[in-house]
């Protein structure tokens, strides 16, 4: 039993160690591609050798998911020197290649050059003012900027504090009350809503990426 265990282990490793080298190999075969489509731009006799050359190194790049270097290549495309509708394609990679690095605003105003418009509508943000104003109804101001256990950890720290401050005033002495518990408390309510502030500002530029994402996308499905 154990040696067929062993021997499942060793199989498994080996697979996986195996996948590994394919993928790693697959990729290093797209990157000497797009090396040689960049001689044969180098050497190019024409604006539409070069173009082809591009092209090829661009689709290299997006096989091995280097979207922002598929992107920086189809920018060198001379456009000049393709088909009106052919740029509309070139264009239409250019945003899809944002758009699966990341930058939608990137690949919204590369629709727009084209005259695709988006459907983006500017998403309900969370208000910096309030998350501020909540804080001082702890813990308000975490469960609005959607982090109620950091909330608790914050309630529990002032409670502490306050507990601090009121043992110390009963056992009298205030001077370890002022300079350990007020301290403390002054520092977890100050912290609160800086840290507030912070989540709120995380969650508004999710929501703002996902209404573009969604956006992008939707324009993108219509052309491809």
């Amino acid at each position: 039993m154990r040696r067929i265990t062993l021997l499942c282990l060793i199989s498994t490793f080996l697979f996986a160690t195996f996948n590994a080298r394919g993928a790693q190999n697959a990729g290093d075969s797209l990157l000497f591609e797009a090396a040689k489509c960049e001689r044969i731009v180098f050497e190019a006799a024409n604006p539409l050798e070069a173009n082809a050359a591009l092209l090829g190194k661009a689709e290299c790049y997006k096989q091995a998911g280097l979207y922002r270097e598929a992107l920086a290549t189809l920018e060198r495309v001379r456009l000049y020197a393709l088909p009106a509708g052919r740029r509309a394609d070139i264009t239409v990679q250019k945003s899809l290649c944002a758009f699966l690095a990341g930058d939608y605003d990137a690949s919204m105003s590369y629709l727009q050059e084209i005259g695709v418009q988006t459907e983006y509508v500017e998403p309900r943000l969370k208000k910096d003012w309030l998350g501020m104003a909540l804080t001082f109804l702890v813990p308000a101001g975490y469960i609005y900027a959607g982090a109620p256990g950091e909330g608790a950890v914050s309630t529990a720290l002032n409670a502490g504090s306050v507990a601090w401050i009121v043992l110390n005033l009963n056992a009298g002495l205030p001077v370890a009350a002022l300079l350990g518990g007020a301290l403390a408390l002054s520092y977890t309510f100050l912290g609160a809503q800086e840290r507030v502030a912070e989540l709120i500002a995380i969650h508004n530029s999710s929501v703002i990426d996902q209404a573009k994402r969604e956006a992008a996308a939707g324009a993108l499905l219509g052309l491809l």
